[in-house]
């Protein structure tokens, strides 16, 4: 049993020459047999290899728990498709901590509609027998939804089953597995008291995966969105008294790669104490980026439709974002040159008693905008301190790393910080990486969080010359997620820093799969 991938709460398995997540009796070489007698559970055949079912019969109430009939290979979650949606995320919630990391999550009689959203929340094996039910009934199954033909039968349903399994593995390797969620949402009431109900559980325990999102309707509950605004909370400006200026998002990200914010960025420029302007971008479904952040995930991973009309949940969601923002207090003035958005946003800020200035252009980018942009912004930079490049490097880099690291920031910001956003260092300890879309560490850096209780990911002694996968891990400490930066300890040493690429408890069960993606090594 191998994990190749994680999104949400689910993994993609290698297991006896297959993935999961399978269907039994739909996925070739993949049965449910019963049992020989009334004590026996019956077995899964995967292949050549059979897994023990729990000797529990299916049908129990799993309402209290244990929710769980457990053997040594498989957990079964018998009613998921019946329990009311928050009592079934609660079982869940508590399913894989039950079963732990080494047996197969299994739902038995399932919607197809429903797949996608318990894969992703971490069920890996499921079954044919609603879609040969439905077949005998007259109703083919395409693409997870029913339509009625007198022609469909047991056989044709389970072949549709299992590319539809197919699409849903396929989409988890990809992380593309709640796009493919939200779509199936759309139209299935319960997938979408499901995903409602999931939302938190998704947001503090999911994988944290830097893959593209192509925003909808259902994004604004998509964990990362949820995550991103939770950790604006810990954001700081970079200085006290700076002009807060709003401008509107670009197609392309990170933003500051646009044609449209390098004409900002040239304007601005031209000013006198142009540092002194603080750039927040305005998009849907993330609301509020300050410059700083723009390359961390989700902010340079998302896609969404530009329609220039903003709807009331967009603007309970900049209106809870300014709130923790908290510009009243953080800024002198505010400059608003955010397009359709302006009038919306110049009002929320002067509910929280804000000095507002409004470009009013309705293009920002054309002649006539940029010449308003820097009208605004000269206007309100009169009287305001002026900002040294190296105090506003200084300022970047602490909310950075406080949006990153929360209160383990502390010691990292000790060292002194070199460079210009976003060629940012703190000093020996961290570097600014692309490719995480902040700071990395370096292992002295690990070895500094980790002696401030940072993740720490214990292994074997042995010259660690590539990746550290499961095998070599024998314990963990202090709290991390699948997808945090951690410090690999050997022979009570630090002598790697990366990526967590397993949950600690997942990487400490399994024998296969890569456990740490190692970036820096002593």
């Amino acid at each position: 049993m191998e994990p190749l991938a994680h999104e949400g709460l689910g993994r993609l398995l290698e297991l006896h020459g297959r993935r999961t997540p399978l269907a039994l009796g739909a996925d070739a070489g993949t049965k449910l047999l019963p049992g020989k007698s009334l004590g026996d559970g019956g077995v899964l055949k995967l292949g050549r290899r059979k897994l023990a079912l729990p000797s529990q019969p299916l049908g129990r109430d799993t309402a209290q728990a244990p929710f769980l009939a457990l053997s040594d290979d498989v957990a079964v979650l018998d009613g998921a498709a019946a329990h009311h949606p928050r009592q079934l995320v609660e079982m869940l919630a508590a399913a894989r901590e039950e079963a732990g990391w080494r047996r197969l999550l299994y739902a038995p009689t399932v919607e197809p509609a429903g797949m996608p959203l318990l894969a992703y929340l971490g069920v890996d094996l499921f079954d044919s027998l609603t879609a040969e039910l439905r077949g005998v009934a007259g109703f083919r199954l395409e693409q997870g939804d029913w339509i009625p033909d007198a022609k469909a039968t047991a056989a044709s349903n389970r072949k549709a089953l299992a590319g539809w399994l197919a699409r849903i593995r396929s989409a988890l390797e990809q992380g593309r597995l709640r796009e493919l969620v939200e779509r199936t949402a759309l139209h299935n009431p319960r997938v979408t008291q499901l995903l409602h109900h999931s939302r938190d559980l998704l947001a503090t325990r999911g994988a944290r995966r830097a893959t593209g999102i192509r925003a909808g309707a259902l994004s604004f509950d998509h964990p990362a969105v949820n995550e991103w605004r939770r950790r604006l909370e810990r954001f700081a400006p970079p200085a006290e008294g700076m002009v807060l200026l709003l401008l509107p998002c670009s197609a392309r990200k990170p933003y500051h790669w646009s044609n449209s914010h390098r004409r900002f960025h040239r304007t601005l420029r031209s000013l006198n104490n142009w540092l002194a302007l603080h750039v927040v971008s305005v998009t849907s479904p993330l609301g509020l980026v300050p410059r700083e952040l723009e390359m961390l995930h989700p902010a340079a991973h998302y896609d969404v439709g530009v329609t220039g009309h903003w709807d009331a949940n967009e603007r309970e969601m900049f209106g809870r974002q300014l709130e923790r923002l908290r510009p009243e207090d953080n800024y002198k003035k505010a400059v608003v040159h955010a397009g359709s958005a302006s009038g919306m946003l110049a009002e929320l800020l002067r509910e929280r008693g804000v000095e507002v200035l409004e470009t009013g252009a309705e293009r920002p980018v054309s002649g006539a905008g940029l010449g308003a942009l820097g009208k605004a912004c000269r206007t309100a930079l009169r009287g305001v301190a002026s900002l040294s490049g190296r105090d506003r490097s200084c300022g970047e880099a602490t909310g950075l790393a406080q949006v990153q690291f929360g209160k383990l920031a502390a010691p990292l910001l000790t060292a002194p910080v070199q460079g210009r956003w976003p060629r940012l260092r703190l000093g020996e300890l961290a570097n600014f990486s692309p490719r995480i879309g902040g700071f990395a560490l370096t292992v002295r850096g690990a070895a500094t969080l980790a002696e401030a209780g940072g993740p720490v990911v214990e292994a074997t002694e042995f010259r660690l010359r590539g990746d550290l996968f499961a095998v070599g891990v024998t314990g963990t400490r202090g709290k991390f997620r699948n997808g945090d930066q951690v410090a690999v300890e050997q022979g009570g040493e630090i002598t790697a820093a990366g990526v967590a690429r397993m949950a600690p408890s997942e990487m400490v069960a399994m024998e296969r799969g890569l456990a740490v993606e190692v970036r820096n090594r002593g």
